[in-house]
């Protein structure tokens, strides 16, 4: 193809100039707020509604006291009413100048299904500015508070105004087509950071001209799958689907992770084992309930109740007799369904002899001896060997999952009882300290890497630590850290960013 085109004379075929206007988007409610804030500044559904729950409930502002800073954050309706609109007007024309408020007052249609109990999410005084309550915000509060801040006040600015310049060439079977957007009035951008367009031109063309191709640069893509659901993400999916409320999706999102059912990797949700399991039972046994429709169906039904249309009586019968079959036949069914998700394997019980069953646990899959109760034997399915041998017994030592997430463990289990923290191989960056940084979870299941001399040595780090030098400092190790573009090292002393390719292989 590259060589064919190449072979070719191109003229013009089109070429239009032309001004274009851009709106603002309207302010924020609960589901894209959590959009925003998790694409932004990676903020869970759970930690967004908590900032913004701070802002709502009041924080102490000098004289004035505590001050709730923002309206009711659990919202699914863009109304804001006159007052604060007259309000924004008359501080975007005294800050910016009067062609920032535009004509007539914005108004953003909510949806049909919206409740519309409370206003859009904004600040409660456009007057208090971001810059003049910085001082009393903690870092993640000021940075949620001049998200809302900044977007009721390009809510209600005027257009921002372009110019587009589009370009097409032909040549033979090819056309290339070239487009260019110029700011000319900047509008409600002014009131939003936005990534400097990098300037470029299309000169001016006639139709028929012919142009020369001076360089050609070639990619091939592959069709892709769908990106897997962030949090932000898939919140905007439940309103789409009209599935839950402004108010539950915080909670949706908690319970499935809580549960085990999704586990949060690189910024996005990958189901589990026992979630896939789960999930095909539900749909098999539950499929009336299961379905995108039911929710939505079931908020419209209590709305109805709530306007007298539907009698409350009918609306439950309809709802329990069906769940109270599916319920029966799931009860006369529960060893068929047990006996899909043990498994039978070839590996025999050392206690008794008897055949041990996969069976699924609170912390995943595991093998147990088929004649529990009797032998309670267990042993972890798959497990990681690690490098070394157990210091009471001799045997192999392996990783194991429990409560406080990873550990080493003797594989002769419960026997020997021998168990220690996954190390990292990083020694503790602390001089006067001579531990090494371990595998650690939160209360809340999220990993970290501390030493191991804890709490003589409170030395911690989020990220996993790398036993790789920093090209840059000399640093003795790296943070493994992920973006768009996969895996690369971050120095803890001098921040350098260090792909995988930069580092020697040893």
């Amino acid at each position: 193809i590259a060589r064919k085109i190449r072979k070719q004379s191109f003229k013009v075929t089109k070429y239009e100039k032309k001004n274009v206007s851009k709106s603002p988007p309207p302010p924020f409610i609960t589901s894209n707020l959590q959009l925003e804030a998790s694409s932004r500044y990676n903020f869970s559904a759970k930690q967004t509604m908590l900032i913004a729950q701070q802002l709502y409930e009041g924080i102490d502002v000098a004289a004035e006291g505590p001050v709730g800073l923002i309206t009711y954050m659990r919202t699914d309706s863009f109304r804001v009413s006159e007052k604060a609109q007259h309000e924004a007007r008359q501080f975007i024309a005294d800050e910016f100048g009067k062609n920032y408020v535009p004509d007539e007052k914005r108004i953003y249609k909510s949806k049909k299904s919206a409740q519309d109990a409370h206003e859009a999410i904004r600040p409660t005084s456009i007057l208090r500015t971001p810059e003049s309550i910085e001082a009393y915000l903690d870092p993640r509060q000021l940075k949620l508070y001049t998200l809302i801040w900044n977007r009721f006040v390009a809510s209600q600015m005027t257009d921002a105004r372009y110019e587009a310049v589009t370009a097409e060439m032909e040549g033979g079977q090819f056309l290339f087509r070239s487009s260019l957007r110029t700011l000319l009035f900047d509008g409600f951008t002014k009131v939003q950071k936005q990534k400097k367009e990098e300037v470029k031109e299309i000169p001016p063309l006639q139709i028929s001209e012919t142009v020369d191709l001076i360089s050609l640069d070639k990619t091939q893509h592959f069709t892709e799958p769908p990106k897997r659901f962030s949090e932000g993400s898939l919140v905007k999916q439940l309103e789409e689907k009209g599935i839950g409320r402004p108010s539950t999706y915080a909670p949706i999102i908690s319970t499935i992770q809580d549960r085990g059912y999704v586990e949060k990797q690189t910024r996005v949700l990958v189901p589990t084992e026992l979630g896939k399991v789960v999930m095909k039972i539900l749909i098999e046994y539950f499929e009336d309930i299961f379905n995108y429709d039911f929710t939505k169906e079931m908020e419209l039904e209590l709305d109805e109740i709530e306007d007298g249309k539907k009698d409350i009586l009918v609306v439950l019968n309809d709802l329990y007799k069906p769940l109270k079959r599916m319920l029966n036949k799931v009860e006369r069914e529960v060893t068929k369904i047990k006996a899909r998700v043990e498994e039978k394997t070839d590996t025999i019980c050392e206690e008794c002899g008897k055949p041990m069953l996969i069976k699924w646990g609170k912390y995943g899959r595991f093998l147990a001896c088929l004649g529990y109760p009797e032998c309670k034997n267990t042993k972890q399915l798959e497990a990681e060997k690690v490098d070394g041998s157990c210091p009471e017994c001799g045997a192999d030592l392996i990783i194991r999952r429990g409560k406080f997430g990873r550990f080493v463990s003797c594989v002769n289990y419960p026997k020997c009882e021998y168990s220690t923290s996954v190390s990292s191989g990083v020694s503790c960056p602390k001089e006067d300290c001579d531990g090494e940084l371990v595998e650690k979870q939160t209360k809340k299941g999220k990993v970290f890497y501390g030493c191991n001399r804890y709490p003589k040595c409170t030395s911690a780090v989020w990220d996993k630590p790398v036993a790789k030098q920093c090209p840059q400092c000399k640093h003795p190790f790296l943070l493994e850290k992920y973006g768009r573009s996969g895996v690369y090292f971050k120095c803890p002393t001098c921040r350098a960013k260090i792909m995988p390719e930069e580092l020697p292989d040893t």
